[in-house]
């Protein structure tokens, strides 16, 4: 299994095994907000690669330390 980060903050937003990913997936981080775009690679490779993208403007904290 593998562990899939927020590209922005680290947090952990899945764990996935090898192969998991078929098909793109847009996935928000519940810390910071951020839409974290994942797409499979190429058989030889390992691990997802993760596209972040801009944070939305949110109005109310949810207890988040984050900037």
């Amino acid at each position: 299994m593998k562990n899939i980060r927020c590209g922005s903050c680290s947090a952990l937003l899945f764990k996935a095994g090898h192969g998991a990913i078929a098909n793109d997936i847009e996935i928000k981080c519940r810390r910071c907000g951020t839409f974290n775009h994942l797409r499979p690679l190429p058989a030889q490779d390992t691990e997802p690669l993760t596209d972040c993208h801009e944070q939305p403007q949110r109005k109310h904290s949810c207890g988040s330390t984050s900037r």
